[in-house]
């Protein structure tokens, strides 16, 4: 019964075919600068070619890192869930005061307005694994991200926008439909 939302897979393939393409154009470089029969080294080319294939090697291990992250929203009667490669959590309903659409990561996403936030971080678990300094990995941490956020945004949780299949504006109104049971009702009937 609940509605899952995964990443937005279509925009994984095309940031990997891009990716792919600049492999290609750095390779063709590294070879027009290695040019067997040819007198010298184009090292301009060399460099290029060697830059742009740890480049874009770089960015197709991160898309393809982020493909397989456990990230995924569930929306059900009672609760919704955020599963993310940190943490899970799950808040009911009745803990959500307000869904909008705001400016997450300086672009369009939906946010998520709590009424206790100490109450929405012991909902939390933790996975413990190795993450970047700057995750979220602890309760302390998820209390005081919501905390900021709440003062520099106006918001407790951000979800960006082209993350989920759903664009911002959609996915503020599937919550807002889930939260007020609106969408149960249709679900059933």
């Amino acid at each position: 019964m609940p509605i899952t939302l995964r990443k937005n897979r279509q925009r994984a393939f095309w940031s990997l075919v891009i990716a792919f393409c600049g492999l290609a154009v750095s390779g063709l470089f590294l070879f027009l600068g290695l040019q067997p029969g040819r007198p010298g080294v184009g090292w301009t080319m060399v460099l290029f070619g060697l830059l742009g294939l740890v480049a874009f090697s770089g960015y197709a291990a991160m898309v393809i890192r982020t493909m397989r992250s456990p990230w995924h929203l569930a929306v059900s009667p009672s609760h919704l869930a955020l599963y993310t490669p940190t943490y899970d959590l799950k808040v009911r309903w009745e803990r959500v005061a307000g869904i909008a659409v705001a400016e997450v990561n300086r672009r369009p996403g939906c946010v998520l307005v709590f009424d206790d936030v100490t109450a929405v971080v012991q909902s939390a678990t933790f996975h413990g694994v190795p993450a970047p300094p700057d995750a979220v990995t602890n309760a302390t941490r998820m209390q005081a991200r919501m905390q900021e956020n709440l003062k520099a945004g106006g918001y407790h949780l951000g979800i960006p926008g082209r993350i989920l299949e759903l664009g911002p504006e959609a996915l503020a109104e599937l919550l807002t439909r889930g939260r007020t049971g609106e969408l149960w009702q249709e679900k059933s009937s």
